[in-house]
């Protein structure tokens, strides 16, 4: 059995269940959404910039169907006191032009759901710009609320502004903002990227220079270079004074031009590997040769697999089926700049270890403070499917799979995603490798790509429900 998490025995299964099977070939071209990372920072920038943004989206019809998180964005950037208007594949965004020293009137209270990306933007904005003694009430559910971020906490309290955490986790929190922004704010051995890239998204919005000195290393660096050029785009530089010490300047302003928001290279990670574990060719549009998503290395780790995996002119591409000659017996994989790819990879490393090969995926530190405790349930979901031909074991930064008694077809497995969508997408493709897997409360992948399921089943995934 592999805890309360999954279980062998179909009799125990929920009602609402949805899995992919081995029948499956994924192929031809994709557009996933586009990438919630750069678009919530694009969003929160907009709308604490002068004047109007226009950011475009792609094909998504509604905001919400670029997912939960972009939505609950697109809800925070109104409460700032911008304008969001969806004009077909665009978000156009009136900005409050806080950077002009305008103080929001934000409601008494928000909600964020279950974005930790949003949560931490939103709490440094909130801390350094709300209005002077007024308390507001920062809202969150599901996972989020079991969520921690003291290094950014420490950082806004010792700026002056008192937040007063309403239980175990960072969220729901009351922020009582500060009075004055001071010139030097110092952000103490962060834990997550996020911290960094929310005091940079603030500090932005000030309009005089704002040094930010960071004490230890910055995890998932990738991510802060998104901010950067994120910000970039909207007039504010981030330099180098000296070696762990940035300053921010300012101000906001929208660009004279469309913001082009890149298709999601995380959820393009997902299609590609269900193209590998099928022997499909598939091209996923929208990520440009020069994406500023480290998640697009999708290709490079899935080329260490011996995938045919490329960059081309509109996008990834993988292709045909899997060439194990002359592979390493263990392959190493460095995830640290990119840690969301390990639940994919983690199957991927599942059927290589069919075919005897192990897979030591590391730099997983952060995975332990995600929406779930993705290593842990990783380990747990391998370990479910007692006889599949391979062993997974975690250590606090790394996920083993690898090859582990004979190949067998075992019995049904249900995948309780603990409201995690990226562990949703782990399950998706383990129900390729596997007859039986479904996955419970499917519609958790809503966070970041609501239509996954029709997607794929769209691109030749064989879905079974119920």
């Amino acid at each position: 059995m592999g805890g309360d998490r999954f279980a062998h025995a179909a009799a125990d299964a929920p009602t609402s269940l949805i899995g992919m099977t081995p029948e499956s070939r994924v192929a031809g071209r994709l557009h996933p959404p586009c990438s919630k990372s750069i678009l919530q920072r694009a969003l929160v920038a907009a709308a604490l910039a002068d004047g109007v943004s226009e950011l475009a989206v792609g094909p998504a019809k509604r905001a919400d169907s670029m997912g939960d998180d972009v939505a609950r964005a697109v809800e925070f950037a109104r409460a700032l006191g911008a304008s969001v208007e969806h004009t077909g594949p665009a978000l156009l965004v009136r900005g409050s032009a806080v950077s002009t020293g305008r103080r929001p009137r934000v409601a008494d209270a928000l909600n964020i759901g279950e974005s930790g990306t949003l949560a931490r933007f939103a709490t440094a904005v909130l801390a350094l710009h709300g209005e002077p003694g007024r308390e507001l009430l920062l809202g969150a559910r599901g996972t989020l609320r079991g969520r921690r971020s003291d290094a950014l906490y420490a950082t806004l309290r010792r700026a002056g502004a008192m937040l007063h955490e309403e239980g175990e986790g960072a969220w729901p929190v009351r922020i009582e903002p500060t009075a004055r922004v001071p010139e030097r704010l110092v952000l103490e051995h962060p834990r997550s990227s996020q911290e960094l890239s929310a005091l940079w998204l603030a500090g932005a919005a000030v309009g005089t220079p704002l040094s930010v000195e960071v004490v230890g290393s910055v995890p998932s660096a990738p991510y802060v270079e998104i901010t950067r050029r994120v910000l970039s785009t909207f007039g504010a530089t981030i330099g180098a004074e000296r070696a762990g010490n940035t300053i921010v300047r300012g101000p906001l302003r929208a660009p004279s031009g469309v913001v082009a928001i890149e298709a999601d290279a995380s959820s393009a990670a997902v299609a590609l590997a269900a193209a590998c574990l099928t022997g499909g060719e598939l091209v996923v549009t929208g990520v440009p040769a020069a994406t500023m998503q480290g998640d697009a290395r999708i290709v490079e780790h899935l080329r260490a697999f011996g995938y045919d995996a490329r960059r081309t002119d509109d996008g990834l591409a993988v292709s045909g089926e899997r060439n194990a000659r002359g592979a390493v017996d263990e392959l190493r994989i460095d995830l640290s700049g990119e840690p969301d790819l390990a639940p994919v990879l983690a199957i991927v490393a599942a059927a290589a270890a069919r075919d005897g090969r192990a897979t030591v995926l590391s730099g997983l530190g952060t995975l332990r403070g995600k929406e779930s405790d993705r290593l842990a349930v990783l380990e747990e979901l391998l370990c479910a499917t007692d006889g599949a031909g391979w062993s997974a074991s975690a250590t606090d930064a790394s996920l083993e799979v690898r090859p582990h008694g004979r190949r067998a077809e075992g019995g049904a497995v249900v995948v309780d995603p603990h409201g995690d969508h990226r562990i949703a997408f782990a399950g998706a493709l383990l129900g390729l490798l596997l007859p039986n897997v479904r996955v419970s409360a499917p519609d958790c992948v809503a966070k970041s790509w609501p239509g996954f399921w029709r997607d794929l089943e769209g691109a030749g995934a064989v879905l079974v429900r119920n």
